[in-house]
């Protein structure tokens, strides 16, 4: 595969991945004031359904390491919400009967994550 031209996919999928994301934001920002982040949740359930959707498509049709997995999982869903990327690897651990990594991944991912997010702020403020 030409590495130029997988940056390339992995580059437009992002971009069309990361507007994509705004919208939803944007629009239920317009509807919906809650505290809850709404607008992030559902993009995390979205983007964890359709990562879900476009890898069984990817096996399903043998497409390996394929350009259309670059545009739309690596590039377009990985733009969209890292999170389905995190679920999507925790799946495929969890696929191969690799049952303590993911725990681990989970709970280092929030804890370290948020502690992380704290001393960035604290740091900066």
């Amino acid at each position: 595969m030409n590495l130029l031209k997988s940056i390339l996919f992995v580059g437009l999928g992002g971009a069309f991945g990361s507007v994509a994301r705004f919208l939803i934001s944007y629009g239920i920002g317009k509807y919906y004031s809650q505290p809850f982040p709404f607008a992030t949740f559902l993009t995390n359930i979205i983007g964890c359904f359709l990562i879900g959707s476009l890898y069984g498509y990817s096996i399903k049709n043998d497409l390996g390491n394929s350009y259309f997995n670059f545009l739309l999982i690596t590039g377009a869903c990985g733009g969209f919400t890292t999170f389905s990327s995190f679920s999507y690897e925790n799946f495929n651990l969890i696929q191969q009967q690799n049952y303590i990594t993911p725990i681990i991944y989970i709970l280092l991912s929030v804890f370290i994550g948020i502690t992380f997010t704290v001393i960035g702020f604290k740091l900066i403020k």
